[in-house]
């Protein structure tokens, strides 16, 4: 199999995720479970550098569907969307350590 070749059958295979990001992104706002997935979907794509790039381009994409939204606007919302992330990763630290700091550690 060719480097494109496989290149493309890895893209194929991140497109439910990109799709799902995409219909997300879309939302004017989303529920806790839609934060939380829309949180894991980024925390693997920082993971995964080829997801990182569609996410990239999908984002490019979203901003072409919302033309009705100022680039200050979309800045805003990505802001408020990182500190929602942001918010979730610190709750899981603390749950995740939580137990250690009862104990003096």
């Amino acid at each position: 199999m060719s480097d494109s070749d496989e290149w493309l059958s890895s893209a194929l295979a991140y497109r439910p995720t990109v799709y799902e990001y995409c219909q997300l992104a879309l939302r004017p706002t989303l529920d806790q479970a839609a934060a939380e997935r829309m949180g894991e979907i980024l925390r693997q794509a920082e993971a995964e550098p080829l997801l990182n790039f569609l996410i990239d381009e999908a984002d490019d994409l979203v901003a072409r569907l919302q033309p009705c939204l100022s680039p200050q606007t979309l800045h805003q919302q990505q802001r408020q969307l990182q500190g929602a992330i942001d918010a979730l990763w610190v709750n899981e630290l603390l749950a995740a350590y939580g137990p250690c700091s009862k104990t003096g550690l």
